[in-house]
C-alpha cells in the first residue's frame, strides 16, 4: 500500500504506472477529490486501457434528509471513459 496524502492526480498517475509495469493496482480515493484527479483518469488510464480499479466513496445517504447525495453529474462525468466500471 501507497499512501499518496491529498495528491489525487499524483495517486493516479502512480496507479497507471504500477499498471504499466505490470501490476494491477486499486487507487481508494473519495470520490469528490477524484474529480481533481479526472484528467489523469482519461489520459493516463482509460485511454490506455490500463487495468487500473478505482474504489471511490463519497455519494452516500445523507444523515438528516434520508436523501442520496449522488448527484447525477457524477454519473455523467465519469460515463464516456473507456473501460470504465
Amino acid at each position: 500500500m501507497f499512501d499518496v496524502g491529498i495528491a489525487e492526480q499524483h495517486a493516479v498517475t502512480f496507479a497507471a504506472g504500477l499498471a504499466a509495469a505490470g501490476m494491477r493496482p486499486f487507487a481508494a480515493i473519495y470520490s469528490t477529490f477524484l474529480q481533481r484527479g479526472y484528467d489523469q483518469v482519461v489520459h493516463d488510464v482509460a485511454i490506455q486501457s490500463l487495468p487500473v480499479r478505482f474504489a471511490s466513496t463519497g455519494p452516500a445517504w445523507s444523515a438528516p434528509t434520508g436523501r442520496p447525495t449522488r448527484a447525477p453529474s457524477t454519473s455523467a462525468t465519469w460515463a464516456p471513459c473507456p473501460a470504465w466500471c
